[in-house]
């Protein structure tokens, strides 16, 4: 296939190759370094496939210095209904991988893909359908509601009844896929891959100074379940900017999607209050990350701000009914409402937190060698 001219046929003889699927920004990130781990082992040859699921993904990637090996057409109007999404990505996986492309179907000996996106599903089923085996990172995350989040709940249940090997971040995630009936010898607790991306970009220097002070309050808004909920949020965040007596900026990351920004917009009829920024997504992951570290704090709907929040200890709260994530809960994050009596009140006790931990680096999902782990599962799998 033309997309995959990257791909001599004699780097993989020998070789187990293992797609790793990705078409979000959080997958690619969460990937990176067991991609780096596999492609200087001498059992694997690690091939990433990029769904083209959003165009964000493909910013990451510079940044990180990766070029994937095979590119997918992307859906046509970057639509966003989720029957479509989950035809076109099936049958452009077919289509990659036929008997006419450099990597046939029957030359791939494993999948990987991470964490809840339609990506992530469309390859695990690709995977299952062709009997290949699907090894799913940042497994057993559940909140044991199908509509919170949705579509992911149901997505990273149905991941995890067809991998052959889950790899969970906690004991907590262990135990969700053992009370679903999943067998022991299935599930890995590993940690989770997003230390590892941290970690290493913290040691190779990459994480960019924030161009905002410390005195910032972060905030985004995305989740398709808060889609209703974008109007009543842009008011709290008026009514903060404008009559907040601690007066600290708010930094607003829009999302692109027109359904989320023109709800949004529609509140402030263009004209922002002073203390409220509001600018486009930061595609370049070395700055949004260095914009994490030095917030004062955290208003978010994502599930990869609660994981990066915590790494740094940065109070998070939390805009969501429940979280798959309950290992932040009690430590830097708790649950909110779209109350803005809620909201001031969580804002207003984030100093007490500051003050006990800032500075600290929080290890709750791993020391940063879960790829590591990752690869010696596959060995023992394998071989």
């Amino acid at each position: 296939m033309e997309n995959q001219i990257l791909i001599n046929p004699e780097d993989f003889k020998d070789k187990k190759v293992i797609l790793l699927i990705f078409g979000t920004r959080p997958e690619i990130v969460k990937l990176f370094v067991l991609y780096r781990v596999l492609q200087k082992s001498q059992e694997f040859y690690p091939v990433l496939v990029n769904t083209s699921q959003q165009k964000i993904s493909g910013d990451i990637l510079k940044h990180i210095g990766l070029t994937p090996e095979v590119v997918l057409n992307a859906i046509p109007n970057r639509s966003t209904d989720l029957n479509q999404l989950t035809a076109h990505l099936l049958t452009e996986l077919n289509a990659a991988f036929d008997n006419d492309s450099v990597i046939k179907r029957s030359d791939v000996s494993g999948i990987m893909v991470q964490g809840d996106t339609s990506s992530a599903y469309c390859g695990a089923m690709w995977g299952f359908f062709n009997q290949i085996p699907v090894f799913h990172i940042e497994a057993g995350l559940r909140t044991f509601d199908h509509l919170n989040p949705f579509p992911e709940e149901f997505i990273r249940e149905s991941i995890g009844r067809s991998a052959t090997l889950n790899f969970c971040p906690t004991n907590v995630s262990y135990d969700n896929l053992i009370r679903e009936g999943i067998r022991s010898n299935k599930c890995y607790v590993v940690g989770n891959t997003i230390n590892d991306a941290i970690i290493t970009l913290m040691n190779e220097g990459l994480i960019k100074d924030s161009n905002y002070n410390g005195d910032f309050i972060l905030s985004t808004l995305h989740r398709r379940e808060n889609w209703d909920k974008v109007t009543d949020y842009a008011k709290i965040l008026n009514k903060y900017a404008t009559e907040g007596s601690d007066h600290k900026q708010i930094l607003h990351l829009i999302h692109p999607n027109p359904l989320v920004k023109d709800s949004f917009d529609k509140v402030f009829d263009g004209k922002y209050p002073v203390n409220l920024i509001v600018r486009d997504p930061i595609h370049d992951y070395f700055e949004m990350l260095g914009v994490v570290k030095n917030s004062y704090s955290i208003l978010t709907d994502s599930g990869g701000l609660q994981e990066e929040s915590l790494f740094f200890n940065v109070p998070c709260g939390v805009l969501r009914k429940v979280t798959e994530r309950p290992e932040v809960l009690g430590k830097n994050a708790r649950l909110l409402p779209f109350d803005g009596t809620k909201v001031t009140e969580f804002l207003s006790e984030s100093d007490e937190y500051i003050a006990k931990n800032s500075g600290k680096l929080n290890y709750t999902y791993g020391y940063g060698n879960t790829s590591e782990l990752i690869y010696e599962a596959m060995k023992n799998f394998y071989f």
